[in-house]
C-alpha cells in the first residue's frame, strides 16, 4: 500500500490507456457486431502469421515477427488461449499468450494494478509503452485490460532497500484485442476507428480496492455481477454505489451497516475461517513481531429480507 501511494501521483500522466473506450458509434448507421467479426477474423489471420520470439535475459517482453517461408516456428495461434465476453450483447474474443501465469492473487476489474506494458497495432505500430512500473485504476482502464488482467496473477515484491521496484513470477504475457474491447469506433489520437490492438504486459503487484472506504471492497459493489461497477446505483443519486458512502440513500454510511472484524495471528497459527458473508478487506503483515493482522467486514440482512442492510433503505 506504501507502494502505491508514493506512485500514485504519477497516473496523471498516461493518456492512451486511461481514456474513455466506449464506442462513439458515429450514428446509427455503426454496426459492432458486425465489427466484431472483422476483428475477429483479423486477429486470427494475425496469430496465424506471426509468431512469438521470447525475452532475452534481463529482459521483460518478447518480441513477435512475420512468419516466412522458411520460418520452422510455431504460430502464436497454436500456443493462445481464448477468453469470449458479451458485452452490450455482442459476443467477442479475447486472445491472449500466458509467459508467466503469476504467483499470487487476480485482480478484479475495481483493483489497482502496478505494471508495465507495451502497446502496438497489428502493423506493429507502437503507440504506447511503460517500462517502469506504473500504477494504473481498472475502473479507468479498456475493458480489454479489465477483462485480460483478470487472467494472470501478480508477483513477489523482491525490491532491494534504495532500489528501483523489482519483482519476481510476475504475471506476463500478451493480449489481443478487438476493438470493440479498445477503442471502438472512436479510436485516439493515436490510434485509429476500429483497430485491434495488442499489449505486452507484466503485472508486478494487485491492490484490493474500497473507493469510498467504507471497508466493502469495491467488487463486492458489483451487486448485478455485470463487472460493470458504474451500473449499480442503489439510491439512484449521482453515484454509483462503490464511490457512495451511503449506497442506499437512509442516511446512515453504508460503513456503519456493516460489521467490521479484526485477527491477529501468529506466522504458525492457521488462518480463522470467515463467516458467512464475512470478506477479507486488507491484512498487514510484521515480519518483526511474526504476525498477521486480517481486517474483515461482514455483510448483514438484520430483517432478513434478502436485501443486505446496507442497501435497505428500509433498515437502518
Amino acid at each position: 500500500m506504501k507502494i502505491k501511494n508514493l506512485l500514485f501521483a504519477l497516473m496523471g500522466l498516461f493518456f492512451v490507456i486511461i481514456s474513455c473506450s466506449d464506442d462513439d458509434d458515429g450514428g446509427s448507421s455503426f454496426d459492432a457486431a458486425a465489427q466484431a467479426l472483422i476483428d475477429d477474423e483479423k486477429l486470427i489471420e494475425y496469430l496465424q502469421s506471426h509468431h512469438y520470439i521470447p525475452p532475452e535475459a534481463g529482459e521483460v517482453f518478447g518480441v513477435i515477427d512475420t512468419l516466412t517461408a522458411e520460418e520452422t516456428a510455431s504460430p502464436i495461434f497454436n500456443d493462445i488461449e481464448i477468453k469470449e465476453i458479451t458485452e452490450n450483447d455482442i459476443n467477442y474474443k479475447l486472445y491472449y499468450l500466458v509467459n508467466n501465469a503469476g504467483k499470487n492473487s487476480n485482480p478484479s476489474i475495481t483493483d489497482s494494478i502496478l505494471v508495465n506494458y507495451r502497446g502496438f497495432l497489428l502493423d506493429s505500430t507502437r503507440f504506447d509503452e511503460r517500462l517502469t512500473y506504473t500504477w494504473l485504476p481498472l475502473t479507468n482502464v479498456i475493458r480489454g485490460w479489465q477483462f485480460g488482467f483478470e487472467l494472470f496473477k501478480d508477483g513477489d515484491n523482491t525490491t532491494p532497500p534504495n532500489e528501483p521496484l523489482q519483482f519476481s513470477d510476475t504475471g506476463n504475457g500478451i493480449l489481443f484485442l478487438p476493438s470493440g474491447l479498445a477503442y471502438g469506433n472512436g479510436g485516439t489520437v493515436s490510434i485509429g476507428p476500429n483497430e485491434p490492438l495488442l499489449f505486452f504486459i507484466n503485472l508486478g503487484l494487485v491492490e484490493r480496492a474500497d473507493h469510498d472506504g467504507d471497508t466493502l471492497l469495491s467488487i463486492y459493489e458489483d451487486v448485478d455481477s455485470s463487472k460493470n461497477v458504474n451500473d449499480d446505483n442503489t439510491d439512484n443519486d449521482q453515484l454509483p454505489d462503490y464511490l457512495d458512502v451511503d449506497d442506499d440513500g437512509d442516511g446512515v454510511l453504508t460503513r456503519d451497516e456493516l460489521v467490521q472484524t479484526v485477527y491477529v495471528i501468529s506466522f504458525t497459527d492457521e488462518e480463522p475461517v470467515l463467516g458467512a458473508n464475512e470478506f477479507e478487506y486488507y491484512r498487514i503483515r510484521d515480519e518483526q513481531a511474526e504476525t498477521i493482522t486480517i481486517y474483515t467486514t461482514t455483510v448483514v440482512d438484520s430483517n432478513n429480507d434478502g436485501t443486505p442492510d446496507y442497501l435497505d433503505p428500509n433498515t437502518n
